[in-house]
């Protein structure tokens, strides 16, 4: 997941005591203090549990008193700037979205019209480039997952918008090196001309400091703001390339699911622009783990762009994911590895039976034998990389790790229905079902209060629907009734991805 928008910040004189104040903006930096002063209650809201939606009513302030002064003062880059930004961030707060005007679609289509609005401001500010990818690639991967619907026009092609990504993500890049150049060259002045330079100032502060002090100007009472520039570093570089490759890594994904474009130019874009930018990074920075989880992560999406491409036979397929994680010395020990590699081995389980749904014989042809086989130890591999992570103790997101253990024993059920008639999946299909319902159940409980209730939900019907395929079917009739609409969606998705079957549907008298 990328990482959050980079923020500007800001360096505030205190507000002086007086008379009170009149809140009427006369400058654009009076509308911008406002609006980060309601950002900064809206964040105080946010915080831990918090009131979600007394925090979303302030952001919307925020947002208000932006607009607000853009129309005063509609050049201000500033009050462009933190207007994008914020409505980009509050689209990836699922607890907010729901007491924000709007959807989802919504935000983050104003994100983007007002982070181009701040571009014609301003070009040549790499923490908007920056975001503007960011922006693009969100888009990008929620239309190609299927989560957002344009109602009235079409909706953007995902490869352009992944392509538009990457092009300002390079142009944020280009500047940033250059701007780490001029501070590299800044930095060799010569000891001696440093020393130089302090001997000088010392003399002149002497001088100053007999002087009488001068009176301070105390007749204004404004807020003055002033940009922090921060510097350049490796590590800044680093984030960009990281960003990238994490783009790069959701196109393998799109191009993977249509079996169409050739993936060969994200290998080339990849190993030309960034490998070997990204390794010097990451030895100056120290964070040789993080970069090690990119390229897994990228390799793994290559590999599957290219299998859905007929461009790797499966044998060659899973020596791409054995090796990807070779780096990892002590995969056992890194939840965060251990969740990515399981991933892997659960797409690669969906790229290789997603063409036996096209197969129409009668009785389990001799692919269905041979690959039932393949796919049961991934499918393995996966649950067992699950089950070491969640008891690891810097596990994040247990409701999704529990999530995934339960589609893992789902999908291993699978294996033995009359179209498969795998021998194994077959015996255990009772321990697999009850194991599914405990680890529904599980994902259910951890989720309760957060992400807007989205897996807690999803848990909850799933756990339900496992339940009812034992035999019990109360739990899942009182969702049906209650909220059909999320049902069927989850149902969807559990028969699109396999989880369930059109024969478990008929079970259930779905």
């Amino acid at each position: 997941m990328l990482s959050m928008p980079k923020q500007k910040q800001y360096l505030k004189s205190p507000r002086k005591s007086g008379k009170p104040k009149d809140t009427t903006p006369v400058t654009a930096d009076d509308s911008l203090a406002a609006g980060v002063d309601f950002e900064e209650a809206g964040e105080k809201w946010r915080a831990g549990a918090g009131d979600a939606q007394k925090s979303a009513r302030f952001f919307v302030r925020a947002l208000d008193e932006y607009n607000a002064g853009l129309k005063l003062f509609p050049r201000s880059f500033d009050l462009a700037y933190n207007k994008a930004r914020l409505q980009y961030e509050l689209a990836q707060q699922p607890r907010l979205l729901q007491h924000l005007p709007g959807d989802l679609l919504d935000l983050l289509k104003a994100a983007l019209t007002s982070h181009r609005y701040a571009l014609e401001i301003d070009q040549g500010n790499a923490d908007l480039l920056f975001n503007t990818g960011q922006v693009l690639t969100t888009l990008a991967e929620l239309i190609a997952e299927g989560h957002l619907e344009y109602a009235d026009t079409p909706a953007p092609e995902p490869l352009y918008l992944f392509q538009e990504a990457l092009e300002f993500f390079q142009r944020c890049l280009s500047l940033q090196e250059y701007q780490f150049t001029q501070l590299e060259a800044e930095a060799n002045v010569s000891a001696q001309e440093l020393t130089g330079a302090a001997e000088r100032s010392a003399g002149v502060s002497a001088e100053t400091a007999s002087e009488p002090n001068q009176p301070k100007n105390e007749s204004s009472d404004e807020d003055h703001w002033a940009t922090i520039v921060e510097p350049v570093t490796r590590s800044t570089l680093l984030d960009t390339l990281l960003a990238q490759v994490e783009t790069l890594t959701s196109l393998c994904g799109l191009l993977s699911d249509r079996g169409t474009n050739d993936p060969n130019w994200v290998e080339q874009y990849y190993q030309s622009l960034l490998q070997e930018r990204m390794l010097l990074a990451a030895q100056e920075t120290g964070r040789q783990r993080e970069v090690a989880l990119a390229k897994a992560r990228f390799k793994c999406a290559l590999a599957d762009a290219d299998f859905g491409m007929a461009r790797l036979d499966i044998p060659t397929y899973e020596r791409e994911i054995s090796t990807a994680y070779e780096e990892f010395t002590e995969l056992e020990n890194d939840a965060q590895a251990l969740c990515d590699r399981a991933d892997a081995e659960l797409a690669f389980d969906a790229s290789v039976w997603k063409p036996l749904l096209r197969i129409d014989v009668e009785g389990p042809p001799a692919d269905y034998v041979r690959l039932n086989v393949i796919r049961w130890k991934h499918l393995t591999k996966a649950l067992d990389n699950l089950t070491t992570a969640s008891k690891l103790p810097d596990a994040k997101n247990l409701s999704r790790v529990h999530l995934r253990r339960g589609d893992c024993e789902m999908h291993r059920r699978s294996l033995g229905a009359p179209s498969s008639a795998y021998d194994l999946a077959s015996k255990s299909a009772p321990i697999l079902l009850k194991n599914a319902e405990i680890y529904y159940r599980s994902a259910a409980r951890l989720a309760q209060g957060q992400s807007a209730g989205g897996e807690e939900w999803e848990a909850s019907i799933k756990e339900a629907i496992v339940i009812g395929l034992s035999g019990n079917m109360s739990n899942l009739e009182e969702k049906i009734a209650a909220h059909p609409a999320r049902v069927q969606e989850v149902i969807k998705d559990m028969v699109e991805e396999g989880v369930v079957s059109t024969d478990d549907l008929q079970r259930l008298g779905i």
